[in-house]
This record gives structure tokens, C-alpha cells and sequence, in this order.
């Protein structure tokens, strides 16, 4: 493969990855005034995050009716427009709109995993997608850095609402990338026509059951990203609210913590996928990740308002490392054991599971937090990690022993 083919397969992944994270991660970081503006309690945010998790479900249960007809390209280019136009309508501040704007950004953010993996796994060697699923996936914590910069340099100096122009800036960026090197990749053909309403059809949900049967080596990453995703999508959903509501910093310092977390996740992912190609699998690496999210968890019980600033960026920096770095090494893994199968359909399977975790956790974590504190919540969700992390070790346990 031609190095200037693989630079552009990457770049045409990364790009959107990174711009549908500003728009799904600035809606989390805004959580708190978005559900205030909307006459919304706090908790409303467990909601805001289960429904955009919700969007991503149904995106990946549709893949089947949008990716094969759209192109990889045209399917990135639509989730781009898609949760921009979500994201303006939380300006107008209606509860209802604001449930379905949710639900629409994650529909429009799910379409980069599918997409990015058929696009990768043709474009790249085989030897490297460690290093280059991670660095894609870094492009999420990136836009959510970028997403908790803006809140942090525009909340409570101008109207809130200009934040949501400015995260747009990333995705029209992207937009304009795809237009210019959409044909220097290879591209499978388009198979059928594309129809929106045909990826509603609520049948579509039996496709990730189907395609996990018939991938079988498939179901132990499926179940070991639940646990993984149950934590991350509760911390990020969560991040500002428990900071602000029941830690008492401003939403001002928050939002800096959180690029925090964000850039410590990006440089996670950067080296685990580095060491996953040294050690040729990151299946070690996954299960090392899953052991130490219960240590993230504590260390983030420890945070407090008068602590300095160096340590409070210390400790959001090794929990989002621990938490959050994880994405990468699981796409780069479910693309290895569904190579002779159809890896964007593979992707959309399992990732399916993944975000069904994303949905349910922040709700239920927000029940937990509302009938028995944050402590206990933490400790549920570090809890499924662990339990995650055990099966991994299983498997390579299993897997050695052969």
C-alpha cells in the first residue's frame, strides 16, 4: 500500500471522528445548561446522554441500510450534517426538541465506526492498525477537549449558545476534506439506494444478533466493551454535573477539567495502540485497561474544590488515561477477528452492544447517584469493568492453553 493512500484513508477517518465528538461531547460538557435553560432538573442530563446513546443504537441496527448504499464517504458526510442540524436546535431551549436533538447527534456520531472501519481496513496494513485505529479514536477525546475548551472560554463571558456555532467549525472543516479526497482511497461500490426512513424500520434490531451468531469470535470484545462503555459513557455524561452540583467548582473549571480528561485520553490512545503493534495484539492491553478503571473511579472520588490546580490536573489526567483509552484497541480488535467477514457490518454488530451500554448506563447511573450518592454509583460501574477485564483474561487464558 502507498503511504500518501494510507495518509488519506486516515485523515478521511479522523477528521469526522473528530468533529461528530466536539458536537456529541459539547452537548455533554453544556448538559448542565442546556437542562436548565429547558426548565430541566439535573438529573435530566442522565436522559440527554441515554438518548443520545439510544441514536447511536439505532444507527448501528440500520448500518445494513445506510453504509452499502451511501459509501463510506457519503456516510461520514451525512452524519456530519446530520448532528450539526441537532445540534443548533438545543438553542431553541424546549425540553421535548432538546430529547430528540440528543437522540439525532448520536445517530449522527455513530456512523464514524462502521464507516471508518471498512475505510481503514482497506486502506491500511494489517501490522498497523493498532497504532492507527487508536490514533482515529484519539480524534474523540480530542473534539471533546476542544468541546470543553469553548465551554470553558465562552460560558459565563458570552451567551451560551455561541458555543454551539463554534463547535460546528470542526465538522465543516471535515466536510470540506471529504469533498477534496474523496476519490484518493479505495472505495467499495454502492450497493442499493439510500432511504431514510428505511433505517427506521424497527426490525433492523435483530441485524446485530444475526451478524454476532454468525461471527462468533465476535462475542467476547462485544461483552467486554459493555462494561468498559458502561463506565466511560457514565463518567463523561456525568463529569461536569458531579462537579459542579455536588462538588461545588464552577461550570467555568469543570469544562477545564474535562479537556483534561479529553487530552489524557488522546495521549492514552496514542501509545496503547503504539504498544499494541509492538506486542502484535491489544487484547493484554484491554484487559490490563479494565482492571485499573475501578482505580480511575476512586481517584476521582478525591477531587476537591480547594485542592491546586496542578493536582486536580494530575488526577483527571490519569483518570481519563485509565477510563477512557480503551476505543481503539476494541475497534482494532473486532476488525482482526471479522477480517474474512464484512468488517463495517462486523463493526456495527458489536458496536451495537457497545452503545447500548452507552444508552442505559448514564440513566441508571443518574437513578444510583439520585437514591444512594455518587459513591455507590461509582462503585457499580467500576464493578462491570472488572467484571469485563476478567472475561478478557479469561479469553487469554483459554486462548494460551490451547
Amino acid at each position: 500500500m502507498e503511504l500518501r493512500s494510507i495518509i488519506f484513508a486516515f485523515f478521511i477517518v479522523f477528521l469526522p471522528q473528530l468533529s461528530l465528538a466536539a458536537i456529541n461531547h459539547g452537548v455533554l460538557v453544556l448538559a448542565p445548561i442546556i437542562t436548565a435553560s429547558s426548565g430541566l432538573p439535573p438529573e435530566a442530563v442522565g436522559i440527554i446522554g441515554g438518548l443520545s446513546g439510544l441514536g447511536a443504537v439505532w444507527c448501528f441496527a440500520a448500518n445494513s441500510k445506510i453504509l452499502p448504499c451511501l459509501g463510506p464517504i457519503k456516510t461520514l458526510a451525512f452524519g456530519c450534517l446530520l448532528a450539526s442540524f441537532a445540534l443548533m436546535c438545543f438553542a431553541l431551549e424546549l425540553g421535548l426538541i432538546g430529547f430528540v436533538a440528543a437522540f439525532l447527534v448520536g445517530f449522527g456520531y455513530a456512523v464514524s465506526a462502521p464507516a471508518g472501519s471498512m475505510i481503514l481496513a482497506s486502506n491500511t496494513p494489517k501490522k498497523l492498525w493498532g497504532t492507527l485505529f487508536s490514533l482515529r479514536m484519539a480524534g474523540v477525546p480530542a473534539g471533546g477537549a476542544f468541546a470543553g475548551i469553548v465551554a470553558a472560554a465562552i460560558v459565563g463571558t458570552y451567551d451560551w449558545r455561541l458555543s454551539l456555532l463554534v463547535l460546528l467549525l470542526p465538522c465543516i472543516s471535515g466536510l470540506v476534506f471529504l469533498r477534496l479526497a474523496r476519490n484518493k482511497i479505495q472505495l467499495p461500490a454502492n450497493v442499493g439506494s439510500f432511504s431514510f426512513l428505511s433505517a427506521f424500520n424497527p426490525r433492523l434490531f435483530l441485524t446485530p444478533f444475526l451478524v454476532l451468531a454468525r461471527v462468533p469470535s465476535l462475542k467476547t470484545i462485544t461483552f467486554v466493551s459493555i462494561g468498559f462503555a458502561a463506565v466511560q459513557g457514565s463518567l463523561f455524561t456525568f463529569f461536569t454535573t458531579y462537579l459542579t452540583d455536588s462538588l461545588g467548582f464552577s461550570l467555568a473549571v469543570a469544562g477545564m477539567l474535562y479537556a483534561t480528561l479529553q487530552f489524557s485520553s488522546f495521549a492514552g490512545r496514542i501509545v496503547m495502540g503504539i504498544v499494541a503493534d509492538l506486542i502484535g495484539s491489544p487484547r493484554v492491553l484491554i484487559m490490563i485497561l479494565g482492571f485499573f478503571s475501578p482505580l480511575g473511579l476512586f481517584v476521582l472520588t478525591t477531587l476537591e474544590v480547594n485542592n491546586p490546580q496542578w493536582l486536580l490536573l494530575l488526577k483527571c489526567a490519569f483518570v481519563g488515561s485509565m477510563i477512557a483509552s480503551w476505543n481503539g484497541l476494541f475497534l482494532a480488535e473486532v476488525t482482526r477477528v471479522s477480517a474474512s467477514s464484512d468488517v463495517g457490518e462486523s463493526t456495527a454488530a458489536s458496536t451495537f452492544f457497545t452503545f447500548i451500554s452507552y444508552m442505559l448506563a448514564p440513566p441508571i447511573f443518574g437513578i444510583v447517584v439520585y437514591n444512594l450518592g455518587y459513591q455507590s454509583a461509582f462503585i457499580l460501574v467500576g464493578g462491570l469493568a472488572a467484571l469485563s477485564a476478567a472475561a478478557m483474561l479469561g479469553s487469554i487464558v483459554k486462548t494460551n492453553w490451547k
